[in-house]
């Protein structure tokens, strides 16, 4: 009987749920402000002011890239730590990252005495040079506000404090948005109002989310670094490293291709790739709780070694996924002349033939969110080349080769706006095979479609019902992992007599419990055993019924025989840890 398949999966299904649900929220208010602010800006000013907007994109990623970087590689480090239990590493991390968002958007800063020579140099001294400078400047302005918000955000999430998240998040965009049509209009900043709104909202995004930061009951602490800061840049560099390349590549190639296509196509290329931009938030708005799932979930149930429950968690999300993604790409097929409409662009003007290379780029969205899901889960499982040759190719190797290419085609016929339509198409799809095919011969398969660590025999999971008879299950499995790692028979009995009892011990105090987890390996000579349950909060090794003369809820033998004993309440599922020294078992 292989252990895959005595896995419950009740609670990775509605940990997955969970987790995208409340993911879905953070992540649509996050990028709803990006898609509402072109349509503002092309609605209100016209496109040549959504083509200032479209320009600065690159500075909208540098003002990001600290917080981006650090509320993601961060929260994944802290994350997989969390699932190894080892928790001063993780509010290590968790302090240094608020350090590295804050100076890292004061660094950014230093950019804004050159704002005026980036408004000339992208636009050819053209009509929209003072609008992309202004728009710089503040964007830029924005960034060491940024750098902390998003990693309040990240950290709450993991934290289960996903409400205080949830509402941070929206009264940044409430703010945002509602200030977008007061200053754009009524004030008459212009398209400078957009990001003098982002700041606005982002600040108060900060106040909002310094709940979490004042919260007696979060996980994580502020500690002092000292002595340990080398190890904790390295934890936080192992799992960053793909986001910084990331948004580097993407603030490289992003001034490179405006700058192309406003000196050979014209602002109304930059506005159709600038929409194509807006189409990926789209995508990211009504699934993009998946991207938070993976690396929330995704790295607990990595460091936890819980390769099954990442696979099906995977299984979930690209079913659910892929429906909302298809969906999305008929409507739009539909309706494309409405929506090109929407960001101010007239879809009817003669020999631009918008509506066609809007529908060409719609075929990019499936390979488009593959590539998304690849470049959040790479990190998780700890393939970071994997990641980083995906960002390369995508935001640098396609994107600068074939846009040359696309535009030479232009010139000679195929019209300017499907010559954009098709290099989008092309850069996500070559990414997307070359990353897989470089996986498949590397590491011999490609990790999202097989069980990532199925060969790893000192790691056993198996799963029973919260029901007491399924408690004799756990002897079963236990004597078939001690005689597959040759432990004796005897050892093998006392342990499953004590965790018998404390499978007991949590059914019997919840009302109900869907399913409980065990987990076995071995680590230098120790066993190591996980327990996790998604009942009502409860500790297993404190509680004691003073009415069970019998001691059938106690677990006076767990006690003997265990090494170490630790809970904490991770997932919102408790998590009980125990070790035990097979070598000093003799003396129970």
């Amino acid at each position: 009987m292989n252990y895959a398949y005595t896995r419950n999966e009740k609670i990775i299904k509605s940990k997955t749920k969970e987790f995208l649900g409340i993911g879905s929220v953070v992540t649509a208010s996050t990028y709803l402000d990006y898609v509402i602010d072109f349509l503002l800006v092309g609605g209100l000013l016209g496109a040549d002011a959504l083509a200032a907007a479209g320009l600065c994109d690159s500075f909208v990623d540098i003002a990001e890239l600290p917080g981006f970087v650090i509320s993601s590689g961060g929260s994944i480090a802290a994350g997989i730590l969390l699932g190894k239990r080892k928790y001063a590493q993780a509010n290590r991390v968790f302090t240094l990252s608020f350090v590295l968002a804050l100076l890292g958007g004061l660094l950014c800063c230093c950019l804004l005495p050159f704002c005026d020579i980036f408004g000339r140099l992208l636009t050819n001294n053209g009509t929209i040079a003072k609008d992309v400078a202004q728009y710089t400047f503040l964007t830029i302005a924005t960034a060491p506000f940024i750098g902390i918000n998003l990693s309040i955000s990240g950290f709450a999430i993991l934290d289960n404090h996903s409400k205080v998240a949830m509402a941070q998040v929206l009264a940044t965009n409430v703010t945002n948005l509602a200030l977008d049509y007061l200053f754009m209009g009524p004030v008459g900043m212009g398209v400078s109002g957009a990001a003098a709104a982002t700041l606005v909202g982002t600040v108060v995004g900060i106040l909002v989310g310094l709940r979490y930061l004042l919260s007696s009951k979060r996980t994580f602490r502020f500690i002092d670094l000292r002595g340990n800061l080398k190890e904790t840049v390295k934890t936080i560099s192992s799992s960053s490293g793909s986001f910084v390349f990331d948004k580097g590549s993407r603030i490289a190639s992003g001034l490179i291709v405006n700058v192309v296509l406003v000196y050979f196509v014209g602002n109304m290329g930059v506005a159709l790739y600038a929409i194509f931009g807006r189409l990926k938030f789209i995508i990211r708005i009504l699934v993009g709780g998946a991207s938070k799932t993976i690396s929330s979930l995704g790295s607990i149930l990595y460091g936890e070694r819980d390769f099954y429950g990442i696979r099906k968690m995977m299984s979930i999300i690209l079913r659910y996924t892929y429906v909302v993604v298809a969906a999305v790409a008929v409507v739009l097929f539909l309706i494309s002349g409405q929506f090109l409409q929407f960001f101010g662009l007239d879809a009817a003007a003669p020999g631009t033939h918008l509506v066609t290379a809007f529908r060409l780029m719609l075929f990019s969205l499936p390979v488009f969110w593959m590539n998304d899901l690849l470049a959040i889960y790479y990190p998780c499982v700890r393939k970071q080349k994997l990641s980083i040759l995906l960002f390369a190719l995508q935001n640098l190797v396609f994107k600068i080769l074939l846009l040359l290419p696309c535009v030479a085609a232009a010139s000679r016929g195929l019209g300017q706006m499907p010559a954009v339509a098709l290099w989008c198409l092309l850069v996500e799809v070559l990414s997307l095979t070359v990353t897989l095919l470089w996986e498949k011969v590397k590491y011999g398969r490609v990790s999202i479609l097989h069980e990532e660590g199925a060969g790893h025999q000192e790691c056993h999971f198996f799963s029973i019902a919260g029901q007491p008879e399924s408690v004799a299950d756990i002897h079963q499995e236990i004597g078939r992992f001690c005689r597959e790692n040759n432990i004796p028979p005897n050892k093998g009995n006392l342990l499953s007599i004590a965790f018998e009892e404390a499978a007991l011990n949590i059914i019997n105090h919840n009302e109900k419990v869907n399913s409980i987890d065990i987990c076995l390996l071995l680590e230098k000579g120790d066993l190591i055993v996980r327990i996790r349950d998604d009942g009502a909060p409860f500790d297993p090794l404190e509680y004691e019924d003073e009415q069970d003369i019998l001691y059938r809820n106690n677990i006076r033998l767990l006690e003997k025989i265990a090494d170490k004993k630790e809970y904490t309440r991770i997932m919102n599922m408790n998590n009980t840890v125990l070790s035990i020294r097979l070598q000093e078992q003799e003396r129970v």
